[in-house]
């Protein structure tokens, strides 16, 4: 995929990164669950390097609101584990053959969505938030989303802590991630340019969603992120096998 795509890819993938930011900053979850699968079907270049490099941004904004509410101690034991399951993760990757890219980047969301839905939220032990730190490296990796094992371990969370707690630990495992995508030469200039090109998609969802916080509620991000990202997945696995 060149930096000058079509202006139809264009339009359509920055739409689907609108949708995406505004889930994510009015509830702190959901980007890269809504995000991946509309962008692999417009270009599976577009996962997971380019849709990390520009949700790196998103996070970035996000950091800012309600660091009070963030738990170090939490914090603490997610960032050693993320970073073992980011090399677990690029590593498996670089091992997926190109023409099965698609269908395992569709299974890995539904996989996502699966757990999202029936895992039930454990104990914040130091042992739990490690294993919740090496799954999302690994996730994070492999498919962009690393938002599914917090999604449970945060989802009876108040979002004033789900908010700048995810924006804290997704910042850390995009920049972890990324390096570790590069160094098993899957991301380069050329494709965080391409993430570049989503970025007024990222700005307009990003407005939306500050604005969408006074009345959207987490089981209404919940309901969008899932609905979509299992539609979006479905129809992956369709383009892939259907041609």
């Amino acid at each position: 995929m060149e930096v000058s795509h079509a202006l139809d890819a264009f339009l359509l993938a920055n739409c689907a990164v609108v949708i995406a930011a505004l889930v994510q900053t009015s509830t702190g979850m959901g980007f890269a669950m809504i995000a991946a699968p509309l962008l692999a079907l417009v270009s599976i270049s577009f996962v997971p390097g380019p849709m990390l490099f520009i949700n790196l941004f998103l996070s970035v904004f996000m950091l800012g609101d309600g660091r009070a509410h963030v738990v170090r101690r939490e914090i603490l034991a997610l960032g050693p584990a993320i970073l073992v399951g980011t090399l677990i993760g690029a590593a498996i990757l670089s091992r997926i053959p190109g023409d099965r890219l698609a269908v395992v980047f569709a299974s890995l969301i539904l996989l996502a969505v699966a757990i999202s839905i029936f895992a039930k939220a454990p104990p914040f032990t130091t042992r739990n938030l490690s294993i919740c730190g090496v799954a999302v490296g690994v996730m994070g990796s492999t498919s962009g989303i690393p938002g599914a094992p917090l999604v449970i371990m945060y989802q009876n969370e108040p979002l004033e802590k789900t908010r700048p707690t995810m924006a804290l630990v997704f910042t850390f495992s995009y920049i972890t991630s990324l390096c570790a995508l590069a160094y098993v030469g899957v991301f380069n200039v050329r494709l965080a340019l391409d993430g570049l090109m989503l970025f007024p998609g990222l700005l307009i969802g990003y407005g939306f969603g500050r604005w969408a916080r006074r009345f959207m509620t987490q089981a209404v991000g919940r309901i969008l992120m899932l609905s979509i990202a299992t539609t979006g997945s479905v129809l992956l696995i369709a383009k892939s096998v259907l041609g």
